[in-house]
């Protein structure tokens, strides 16, 4: 990506923030259960979420939490894998990789 692509994105995602966060003022503001949902949160949710309402930031926040505890998960699982394997072992076996890939080059 370009940079000038680079800040067409973040300028379009600044102004879907601030739409989003007059669209979250304007829903704390009249606490009707009633309210038809805005267009600009229909035109912004993602197909896993246009079943629940997107409440702006805190909607986004929600929506990382799951990836970063699968993160955390898998890092936990790849530590209890690495401590398992015998530690010369895979010293020796790095080393004769890294020395057949400086000899096929």
């Amino acid at each position: 990506m370009s940079k000038d692509d680079v800040e067409r994105d973040l300028a379009q995602l600044r102004a879907e923030v601030a739409a989003l966060s007059a669209v979250r003022k304007e829903s704390a503001a009249t606490p009707t259960a009633s309210a038809p949902p805005s267009p600009v949160a229909d035109a912004t949710a993602s197909p896993q979420t246009s079943a629940e309402p997107e409440t702006g930031v805190a909607g986004a926040a929600e929506a990382v939490e799951p990836e970063h505890s699968q993160l955390d998960e898998l890092l936990e699982l790849l530590e209890a894998e690495i401590k398992d394997l015998p530690t010369i072992t895979c010293l020796i076996v790095f080393s004769l990789g890294i020395l057949m890939g400086r000899f096929l080059r």
